[in-house]
């Protein structure tokens, strides 16, 4: 069974039916992920005996006559959510033999549901970046090229085929950024629609656990398991108060997408001509392209980042060694603040934390976090208004070409490619991003941004589109 070629309902429902065994399905898909990972560095953690453990109980309940809708289905999870059965690492090298006493809401509904976690992948230095490349364990090589970085490993991992589905996090774009540089689909959902309950997040007001898969199709699957009401994580209210069907239509006839053109001006050259013509090819499939403006971008990204880091600085200040962290020897107190976060935070995450403290310090928390908290509300305001004139917004997922896996890249040109991501983050709107070209050998994806709990109409969009333009159905060959 190519996994690549089938849908995660038809996946299920050939283990549901005892055409194939989890047990059998799952021991081809490790085999596949120890292969891989020689050349990909995708896994920080395969689950090897557990995975299969999983798979087995799976079969049993399938004997007795219980039905799962992803019985089977082989699921990675990405580092920063806690997983009790294997080691949740943060991307930092202090948590490599980390367990966590508990398992993530998110996590927990797919293995209900008769997923199985085939493995934790790879991250940035805690969570800190869209590509891996300051993760301890080494970037995630692209599938498309093996001097390029993926981006999101969880992305490589489904791109590759060697899962259905990929669990990850989001905050400034990495989930979308590397299903764009991987050739594949990233949905980061409406804020609130997925528990973060379990999710280590360094900045609490952006960061959201959304779906990597190889359809639009696949997608809603998993969020339909995944979404809903959790007493753990307050922001899931927002379904409780969710009117009765809302985001459920897929009808896509007669669309408006919207379409700043002024925000491609920031691509790099070569790249914008991939959106000219993926409009094109939108408006031939019968959506009406409508020109609007989206002028904040630029000051949203600042503002993300101004936010984040703010945030990031509170949040790592309980890494102190006394109540959370590796415990190093010291002399006095502030020897041992000094040894532990420098054990446990990375040279990413420290400067991070540094440039927050700055922010939230006296004489800058108004000069600067204040301001950046009214431009996220200006922002918000942007693009309420915006998709008010049409039903859908397109962006780029991604500024440039995925990096070098060898080079190191300035710090703050990193972050500068977070512009076209992170403002949809402040929004708390659903973006998907999916295919929109190819420059040169390399895939470029774009953002489709729709009202709160559109995710259904997206994924319409998308598979409709990869259909009509036939562009990377089944990833990698």
């Amino acid at each position: 069974m190519e996994l690549r070629k089938i849908s995660i309902r038809q996946a299920a429902e050939t283990v549901n039916s005892g055409e194939v065994t989890a047990e059998g399905l799952i021991e081809k898909t490790l085999e596949s992920c120890s292969i891989l990972n020689e050349g990909l560095n995708i896994f920080t953690q395969i689950a090897g005996i557990d995975a299969l453990e999983q798979a087995k109980a799976i079969d049993r309940k399938i004997e007795k006559g219980e039905k799962l809708p992803l019985a089977g289905v082989p699921v990675t999870v990405k580092d920063d959510l806690c997983y009790g059965v294997l080691p949740t690492g943060f991307g930092s090298p202090a948590f490599k033999e980390f367990f966590s006493p508990y398992t993530a809401t998110a996590v927990e509904r797919l293995m209900d549901a008769g997923a199985i976690v085939v493995g934790k992948t790879n991250l940035d230095d805690m969570s800190m970046g869209s590509t891996t490349a300051s993760s301890p364990d080494g970037p995630t090589i692209n599938p498309w090229d093996p001097e390029r970085t993926a981006g999101s490993a969880g992305a490589a991992a489904v791109a590759t085929g060697i899962c259905m589905l990929a669990l990850e996090s989001d905050s400034g774009g990495a989930l979308r950024q590397g299903a764009s540089h991987c050739g594949v689909i990233g949905l980061r959902p409406t804020a609130g629609q997925v528990s973060r309950y379990g999710l280590n997040t360094f900045c609490s007001s952006f960061g959201q656990v959304g779906v990597t898969a190889i359809s639009g199709e696949n997608v809603i699957t998993a969020l339909e398991v995944i979404a809903g009401f959790d007493e753990r994580d307050a922001s899931t209210a927002v379904c409780k108060e969710r009117a009765a069907g809302a985001g459920t239509a897929v009808d896509t006839e007669g669309l408006r997408i919207g379409y700043p053109a002024a925000a491609f001006d920031h691509l790099e050259p070569g790249l914008r001509e991939v959106f000219e013509q993926a409009r094109e090819q939108y408006s031939a499939a019968g959506f009406e392209c409508i020109d609007l403006e989206l002028p904040l971008l630029p000051e949203a990204l600042q503002a993300y980042y101004v936010i984040s880091l703010a945030e990031s600085s509170s949040n790592h200040s309980r890494f102190d060694g006394i109540r959370f962290g590796a415990v190093e020897e010291a002399g006095d107190l502030e020897e041992l603040y000094s040894k532990s976060r420098g054990s446990i935070l990375g040279r990413e995450a420290r400067r991070r934390s540094i440039f927050g403290t700055h922010l939230l310090s006296q004489g800058s928390y108004d000069l600067y976090y204040r301001q950046a908290l009214r431009v996220w509300n200006l922002v918000r305001r942007e693009f309420a208004a915006a998709l008010g004139q049409c039903d859908l917004l397109m962006l780029p997922a991604a500024k440039t070409l995925p990096g070098r896996a060898a080079a190191e890249a300035d710090f703050l040109d990193a972050w500068t490619e977070d512009l076209f991501c992170a403002p949809v983050s402040l929004t708390g709107l659903p973006s998907l991003c999916l295919p929109a070209g190819q420059a040169g050998k390399f895939p470029v994806g774009l953002q489709l941004i729709g009202r709160p709990f559109s995710e259904g109409i997206m994924a319409a969009v998308c598979d409709r589109m990869i259909r009509e333009i036939e562009l990377f159905p089944y990833g990698i060959s």
